[in-house]
């Protein structure tokens, strides 16, 4: 009972978001009381913060997987972790994502600290290797990579971000993705910058 309560839950809250559901309307679709509701969860946001919860174990599961794949290179394992998050955060509709920062501020911040974490573990972990191997540029520490990538969802993957852009969470984080790995330039205007770049740098150092 208790898993079907939260995958009924879970179902509702994501698609629907979490104000506009109630411990009613719950109970009616699963044929239970509200007393049997209330004996597995004391109240619904005690219901959500146990939803997203498991919600973020499985997308922790889920990159690890990937991540710790021994036969898979470097740019599969970066490109798929990616589209698997972006999956997963597909099922999150932006009227739950709204209600968790007004309504569940904890469960949000929760939310935060845990992609934080999952960014430093994995994403650091996989540009020490790539740094090693040859497959990412040494140029730039790869702190200071990790730290611009940590800083650019901290600030821009938000509920409230995505009240004020036409996209929705997936999409904004594949652009996002794209723009960080890829760069804004084009691959012939990255040969002109990088030119333009040296000489200025040549000349600051001659000064």
């Amino acid at each position: 009972m208790h898993q079907r309560i939260l995958e009924a839950a879970r179902q509702r809250f994501f698609q629907e978001g979490y104000a506009r559901v109630t411990m009613d309307a719950l109970a009616r679709e699963l044929g239970i009381s509200k007393k049997t509701l209330y004996q597995h969860f004391p109240n619904k946001a005690a219901l959500a913060a146990a939803i997203m919860e498991k919600f973020r174990q499985e997308v922790y599961e889920a990159l690890e997987s990937i991540f710790h794949h021994p036969s898979l290179p470097l740019p599969e394992r970066l490109a798929r972790a990616f589209g698997e998050a972006a999956h997963r955060l597909r099922q999150l509709e932006r009227p739950f994502l709204e209600d968790l920062s007004r309504f569940l501020p904890e469960v949000w911040a929760e939310t935060e600290r845990f992609r934080a974490e999952a960014i430093t573990r994995f994403l650091g972990g996989a540009l020490a290797e790539g740094q090693a191997s040859g497959m990412v540029r040494t140029d730039v520490p790869a702190e200071l990579m990790l730290r611009s990538f940590l800083a650019t969802a901290e600030r821009l993957v938000t509920p409230a971000v995505l009240m004020q852009l036409p996209y929705t969470l997936p999409e904004l984080i594949h652009m996002l993705i794209r723009l960080f790995f890829e760069g804004v330039l084009t691959d012939e205007a990255r040969l002109e910058f990088r030119g333009v770049i040296n000489t200025l740098s040549a000349k600051d150092a001659n000064h």
